[in-house]
């Protein structure tokens, strides 16, 4: 909405200039008659003349002196521009669509010289095509109750710099009902469509990605509805605008989660599974018709355990399911792993300590974590809350964990060198310490001992 024609502090002063109409000025601290009068495009004779008590050696902050506004060889209207840092005579007169020797004649300057903040007349056959615009591309709303434009910016979705630029006699002002404030056209059509947005509650703190990635709604649209939420950590019990027809309740079905093998579709996954292509669609909305790469995880309903044994859908990237009935099946698995004992080196140095199956590495906030080894990411997000931000890379024969981290640096598919940077350490669950939680598991994920593999561990 090429808002930086309109954002011009452009005060419309239409009506024919007499000789001695005046525009006042306010001074203001560390200003020189010689500035003030530079600035208006007038001498400091004539800003003398013009204030007949003016003491010009001693300028009073706060005084309000007379600018005089001279008459145009032909009387007609103008707008005033405001020079923003940038600017040239030249650029302003393309945007208002006038001749710059037209320009300089009517302000009465001897070059093309500006500053910035300085003030410079537009003739209105430059203003009519801009004022046409601003009444086709601005509407206002009216206010239903006392507010201020902050109030009016996260009601509609806009920012408070545009209103605050579009309205700069209401900043800062407190607004009574009725009160008419400008807003871009395509925002206030927000208000009319806002029976059709609901509001989900934050359960527990995560960000827009995570409730889009939860809702299966695009992170843009959510960042559109809630630009005071963008980049932000939510709390629990924060209230993010959603669509309607994004918001649906969690699934009613208990389930578990299916890491796919290979290239697949939904359907694909359905007839493996034993369960219809319908209820797989439902728990997956997101990845209806879309082709699902290796390391894609899928909801898959629980009851699917019971019809068939032999799947192993796994609860999240992290937690094995371990069932009686398929521990048969994983002992005749080949448990061999072909990597070298202390042949990998530390993904990120610091102090090592046990934990769980894996390993943490206390050491700095914001340090490189680096792969092990060379391989394939298939997994790069932040849905284990527990987990935070984590990235898993599949090495052939082996995978490595990566967890904790305070921002992802690859993304699913990327192919990535040993030593190659990956993540940025974070802390665990937003607590004090900074930590890198690390896994090492064979290709059919059993659990290794990454002290047993990782140099300098011990």
């Amino acid at each position: 909405m090429k808002k930086e024609v309109f954002i011009l502090s452009i005060s419309l002063l239409f009506g024919t200039a007499f000789s001695q109409e005046c525009k006042y000025h306010k001074v203001k601290s560390g200003e020189s008659l010689e500035k003030i009068a530079k600035n208006y495009g007038v001498s400091v004779q004539e800003l003398i003349k013009a204030n007949k008590n003016l003491n010009p050696n001693k300028l009073k902050v706060g005084e309000n002196l007379c600018i005089p506004q001279k008459t145009p060889a032909k009387a007609q209207d103008y707008a005033i521009y405001k020079v923003k840092k940038g600017d040239a005579l030249q650029s302003i007169a393309e945007k208002f669509g006038v001749d710059v020797q037209e320009l300089k004649s009517f302000n009465n300057l001897k070059s093309e010289k500006i500053i910035e903040g300085q003030e410079i007349k537009i003739p209105a056959k430059g203003t009519a095509k801009k004022q046409k615009k601003e009444t086709q591309e601005y509407g206002t709303y009216v206010v239903q109750k006392g507010a201020r434009l902050e109030h009016i910016a996260k009601k509609l979705g806009v920012s408070q710099r545009e209103l605050e630029e579009l309205n700069p006699e209401l900043k800062g002002k407190w607004l009574t009902k009725g009160t008419v404030v400008k807003v871009p056209k395509q925002e206030q059509k927000k208000e009319k469509r806002e029976e059709k947005y609901t509001v989900y509650k934050i359960k527990k703190g995560g960000r827009l990605e995570h409730v889009a990635e939860r809702l299966g709604v695009p992170k843009e649209e959510l960042e559109r509805l809630n630009p005071e939420l963008k980049g932000k950590r939510l709390s629990a019990g924060t209230e993010v605008k959603v669509p309607v027809k994004a918001e649906r309740k969690e699934p009613k079905v208990p389930y578990k989660t299916y890491v796919v093998q290979r290239g697949a579709k939904l359907e694909h996954v359905a007839k493996k599974l034993g369960v219809s292509q319908r209820e797989l669609e439902e728990l997956n909305p997101e990845l209806k018709g879309k082709w699902l790469t290796k390391g894609t995880v899928v909801k898959v309903p629980l009851k699917v355990e019971e019809k068939r044994q032999a799947v192993r859908p796994v609860e999240n990237p992290l937690e094995e399911r371990k069932q009686e009935s398929t521990s048969k099946a994983e002992a005749e698995m080949p448990q061999e792993v072909k990597i070298s004992r202390n042949s990998l080196p530390m993904p990120v140095d610091g102090r090592v300590s046990r934990n769980g199956r894996g390993i943490t590495i206390t050491t700095d906030c914001g340090k490189p974590v680096r792969a092990v080894d060379s391989g394939r990411v298939i997994y790069s997000g932040g849905d284990l809350k527990a987990y935070g931000n984590m990235v898993i890379v599949d090495h052939g024969d082996f995978i490595s964990i990566y967890a904790y981290n305070e921002k992802n640096l690859v993304k699913r598919g990327d192919s990535v060198s040993s030593g190659q940077q990956i993540a940025l350490v974070g802390r665990k669950n937003e607590g004090e310490e900074c930590m890198l939680y690390f896994e090492l598991r064979n290709k059919e994920g059993v659990p290794l001992d990454p002290t047993e593999y990782i140099r300098n561990t011990q």
